[in-house]
């Protein structure tokens, strides 16, 4: 399954809303926002600044933590949830899944 466009937060009004009503969980080098939302499925925003690395690295660290997103969208209805990503190595694809679980629980 593609990560689709339904499951992406894309308005400037959704990252807005993400910063002002989503609680917020330092989990390893990420920070994890979320949100919960009026829809029956759960929806992913990235930010991955220029200092974390090159495009090579950031392009990586994105599909990473949309593929383990992807994995974990069927348990997370309901969800926005936001990742900004700070400055590390890139992490295997199931690291990113335990700090993406991890930085949602309550």
């Amino acid at each position: 399954m593609l990560f689709s466009r339904k499951a992406r937060l894309t308005s400037k009004d959704d990252f807005a809303r993400m910063f002002s009503e989503g609680t917020r969980k330092k989990s390893g080098p990420l920070l994890v926002y979320r949100r919960e939302n009026e829809l029956d499925r759960a929806r992913l925003g990235l930010s991955v600044p220029k200092r974390v690395g090159n495009a090579v690295v950031r392009n990586l660290i994105k599909r990473r933590c949309r593929e383990a997103f992807r994995a974990l969208q069927h348990d997370l209805p309901g969800l926005d949830i936001m990742v900004t990503v700070r400055f590390h190595s890139p992490l295997p694809m199931e690291s990113y899944k335990k700090l993406i679980v991890d930085g949602i629980s309550k």
